[in-house]
């Protein structure tokens, strides 16, 4: 699995380290699934809202489907952690729907 980083600003070594970290661990079960995941972070300029760091998640899998998550929040570690949480649960159901249907290749993972 390949993990990017990218954001509009500089990135601290800390938010990068912590961001590879909490995706090995939130996505261990199911990384077998993901080929290779994007995540850029983002502040959002508006005086009317406390809640400005957007992060958006863009995961690969490996039958070439792509799935995309933003989300808003106060911290860019707490809107990683909602991302991370709703990408599991949607890669959970495509890997279910897709045993369902037979549709999942059993030659590319072993």
């Amino acid at each position: 699995m390949t993990v990017i980083l990218e954001a509009q600003e500089e990135v601290e070594p800390e938010l990068k380290v912590f961001t590879e970290n909490r995706v090995k661990f939130s996505l261990k079960r199911l990384l077998w699934v993901v080929r290779k995941m994007k995540i850029c972070y983002s502040t959002i300029s508006s005086a009317k809202t406390t809640c400005n760091q957007n992060c958006v998640v863009i995961l690969e899998t490996f039958d070439h489907h792509q799935i995309e998550v933003s989300m808003t929040a106060r911290d860019k570690r707490i809107a990683l952690e909602m991302c991370l949480k709703k990408i599991y649960k949607l890669v959970q159901k495509a890997f279910h729907k897709s045993q369902q249907y037979g549709r999942f290749s059993k030659h590319v993972y072993t």
